[in-house]
């Protein structure tokens, strides 16, 4: 019976490895969809909360796109670059 072990202990280990591939390969798979192109519109949101991309155009949009574009050029205001040095010869 000691001699037979390792064979065993091999068969046990083959049968948990295809039980294991099995179970991986009988998973659905959903097939990945190219992504819609969504125009850019001055004045409208594209909202992804559903997951898709919807264009919206309703006051209270229009009210957060304001705010929105208040606060960031309050936050840009004070916001300076330096100038480029001078290329080294």
């Amino acid at each position: 019976m000691l001699k037979n072990r390792p064979v065993i202990s091999l068969l046990i280990g083959a049968a948990a490895t295809a039980a294991a591939l099995w179970a991986y390969a009988s998973q659905p798979r959903t097939a990945a969809r190219a992504a819609e192109p969504v125009p850019i519109q001055d004045g409208k949101t594209i909202d992804f909360s559903s997951g898709r991309p919807v264009t919206k155009d309703g006051a209270a949009d229009k009210a957060a796109l304001d705010a929105a574009v208040k606060e960031i050029d309050a936050a840009s205001k004070d916001v300076t670059f330096p100038a480029d040095s001078k290329p080294k010869k």
